[in-house]
């Protein structure tokens, strides 16, 4: 495209027709369909108060737009784009700007225009103020090159009287010429160039023009007014000589004389016919004035011979259409060199303005609430079979998105950054106990001899091997958690008790109980609930990843964009799932605990107390013989249903006539130092294999209650979702249909301008 472009305006700049009618379509694109500036250049008009800058961009356009009127003058930038339109029999007008009334003004007459702009100047004027806020004129006529300038107000020479308008204009002049497509416009007046104020203020608010160019070199420079200046230059040398010094200096400017009017303080509509009667006779009356100044050369010559001619510099550049011709050759050419960047510039705009029309007309189609619930649905079903796969095992999503795989650090940080962490997880461990279950945790981290090699606190996990190591760190620290039984020694007698039931006989029993309890509680409970809250950080964590993972999906992105809120929605309700989880879960755990510490049982499994006090064996059962050797020598056997259950009789009445010692029989009256020692062996001997025991029911239950429960909300999160108020999530919005009309005109506009580049690029 960028090679066809360049051969395209090589071949339209010799068709200067052609390109001045592309021109004059882009900038009416540019201007009616995209509210944008014209994309070719611009004439940035500047020059000291009653310089001649309003006149000057009348005369390009053949009518008067502008008040020019003693006192009051442009308080304003007019920032003006003409349009040529070959079949359009009156001009007319569009106004806009931010400090005018009831702007956007269209439809005007020139007229009309001309009385606007008039009694906003004039409105400025009585608050003898000046605004850097442009007034934008669009003018379109049959006698009008497509040009666009921007007249700015004028410059007061004298400090001392008036306002000090300098700073203001240099704002403006400075933030007009910052745009690439700027052309500075001097109008200077007919002074010695030592005294012309406007060179040197140009000096002060110009280091160099848009393209890095002196300004000097790189403006367009109009003398006007010349007609004082006739009589002092009457002979060619005091002519030369005037000249001679701007042009030591770079500068070359054009030579302008314009009518004046007798008086000025009219009403604007008759100030507006005498302007215009005024710029008809302009282009006469100034060649009348410049062709007796050259004639009065030609006699001077004829007296005086050695008198030399009129330096070439300045007879190229006489009168006004010498200027006009020379900026409408600088627009020619800066036009051919824009042209490729033009195009570009609307092929871009009309990719931008489909794909802003598709994401409109997708918010329009999701203002239907099913059909938002519906997608919703689809996007959430998907997401959750993500964190499934996740969960069972996903190689492919780890090697996908390497930024989401934790290591143990990473997931303590998560848990401990969440709100989760300050919040209450049932009744059983409070939240001091919790906080003091993650410090013991940071210290087996932080201790030379660390976390157990099983745990895998340095591996970098995704999905269900993250819950694995959480378990696994849960068992580790319940481990070191356990309190030093053999510090409670002082508290053992009064753990037994006195004459409980009328039984004048020391209660061990109780005393073990007393200290089973109280090492389970502080152990168990505040580390069920920080394992918890670790497996929902790393829920929760699973479906961020699973966002991330279909969001490049058209559907998943199109919602996300057009419901920019949405990806919020959905996690809130996904926490809101996760934390009732966690609740449920947390209360049947604890629940499912507590009953094995609240009593004693000698026969748990693993527990080996002290040898029986008798020897006697039960009749009929083999203590010796296992029942896992007897299971393998039936199954050998082609064991039936008769035979199975034959053994399990046998097992339960094994069990049941099975004699063990706890704690000894024989117990002194008051309990003694040794008896205490030998109640704290044997309650630290149950402690450990309840312990053991215990974590094989934790293992199931956060297993089912947790893990495979988690799974479980998974398949039905999306119905939960689905039923809320989707009418209210829709943003109240009746613009859309406005917007997408005002879209398809400019997409039609853009394909025009398409279309024809097309047709000329066939032509040629």
């Amino acid at each position: 495209n960028n090679a066809r472009d360049e051969k395209f305006a090589k071949l339209l700049s010799k068709n200067e027709d052609d390109l001045v009618t592309f021109v004059a379509d882009v900038n009416k694109l540019y201007q009616d369909k995209l509210d944008k500036p014209a994309p070719f250049i611009t004439f940035v008009i500047c020059g000291m108060q009653s310089a001649g800058k309003s006149t000057i961009m009348e005369r390009f356009m053949n009518a008067p737009v502008n008040i020019v009127q003693e006192g009051t003058g442009t308080r304003c930038p007019l920032d003006t784009t003409c349009i040529h339109v070959s079949n359009l029999s009156l001009p007319t007008c569009e106004l806009s700007g931010k400090e005018l009334d009831n702007s956007p003004l269209t439809g005007l007459t020139i007229e009309e225009a001309f009385v606007a702009i008039t009694q906003h100047n004039r409105a400025l004027a009585k608050e003898d103020t000046f605004s850097c806020e442009s007034l934008k004129l669009v003018y379109r006529a049959n006698n009008v090159q497509n040009m666009c300038f921007v007249d700015t107000p004028g410059i007061i020479s004298n400090k001392g009287a008036g306002q000090d308008n300098r700073d203001a204009i240099k704002k403006i002049l400075r933030d007009t010429m910052k745009k690439p497509r700027s052309k500075l416009c001097v109008l200077i007046e007919p002074k010695e160039f030592s005294t012309n104020a406007i060179i040197d203020f140009c000096d002060e608010t110009f280091e160099s023009t848009s393209n890095g160019k002196d300004w000097k070199s790189d403006a367009i420079v109009i003398m006007t007014k010349y007609d004082k200046n006739l009589d002092d230059s009457r002979t060619t040398n005091k002519a030369n000589k005037f000249f001679s010094e701007y042009h030591e200096l770079g500068i070359f400017p054009y030579v302008s004389i314009t009518p004046t009017l007798d008086r000025e303080d009219l009403e604007p509509d008759q100030l507006f016919l005498e302007r215009k009667k005024l710029l008809e006779d302009a282009t006469a009356h100034e060649q009348e004035k410049f062709q007796g100044w050259i004639s009065a050369h030609a006699k001077f010559r004829e007296l005086d011979p050695d008198n030399p001619k009129l330096s070439p510099e300045i007879t190229s550049r006489i009168g006004f259409p010498a200027a006009k011709n020379k900026m409408r050759e600088v627009m020619l050419l800066d036009t051919a060199a824009r042209l490729p960047e033009v195009l570009r510039s609307i092929r871009e705009e009309l990719s931008k303005c489909r794909n802003e029309k598709e994401m409109l007309e997708g918010k329009r189609e999701y203002r239907n609430p099913d059909f938002l619930k519906r997608k919703v649905g689809d996007m959430l079903q998907l997401a959750c079979k993500r964190i499934g796969n996740y969960l069972d095992g996903d190689l492919e999503a780890a090697v996908k998105f390497p930024e989401s795989l934790m290591d143990l650090d990473d997931e303590l940080d998560r848990e401990d950054e969440s709100e989760w962490a300050d919040r209450t997880l049932g009744t059983v461990a409070s939240l001091e106990d919790e906080e003091r279950w993650r410090d013991l945790i940071h210290t087996l981290i932080e201790r030379k001899e660390g976390l157990p090699n099983y745990v895998y606190a340095e591996k970098k996990f995704i999905g269900g091997k993250q819950f694995q190591r959480a378990k696994e760190l849960m068992k580790a620290a319940m481990l070191e958690s356990f309190p030093n039984v053999t510090e409670m020694k002082d508290y053992v007698a009064s753990g037994a008790g006195y004459l409980q039931g009328g039984l004048q006989r020391e209660n061990w029993e109780r005393a073990t109980l007393s200290i089973v309890k109280t090492t389970s509680k502080t152990a168990m409970h505040p580390g069920i609930n920080f394992f918890i809250k670790h497996a929902g950080a790393i829920f929760r964590n699973l479906f961020q990843v699973a966002l991330q993972d279909i969001s490049a999906l058209p559907d998943t992105k199109h919602l996300f964009d057009i419901c920019p809120g949405m990806e919020s929605f959905v996690t809130n309700k996904f926490d809101d799932m996760v934390w009732a989880l966690m609740e449920n879960a947390a209360a049947t755990t604890h629940l499912a605990i507590e009953p094995y510490y609240s009593c004693l049982d000698p026969n748990i499994p693993n527990f080996r107390p002290p040898e029986n006090d008798t020897d006697d064996e039960c009749e009929e059962i083999d203590l010796n013989e296992s029942i896992v050797s007897k299971l393998t020598s039936m199954f050998r056997k082609k064991m039936d249903d008769a035979m199975t259950k034959q053994l399990l009789r046998e097992r339960g009445r094994e069990r049941a006539s099975e004699k063990r010692k706890f704690l000894a029989e024989k117990r002194a009256a008051m309990i003694n130092e040794e008896e205490t020692d030998e109640i704290i062996i044997s309650a630290l001997e149950y402690l450990l294999s309840l312990h053991e025991f215990i974590e094989t029911i934790l293992n199931f239950q956060t297993n089912y209650c947790l893990y495979n429960a988690f799974k479980e909300q998974l398949e039905s999160f999306s119905r939960v979702v689905s039923d809320s108020d989707w009418a209210e999530m829709l943003p109240h919005d009746d613009s859309l249909d406005s917007m997408i009309e005002e879209l398809d005109d400019k997409i039609d506009g853009l394909k025009g301008s398409l279309d024809s580049v097309n047709k000329m690029q066939m032509k040629f």
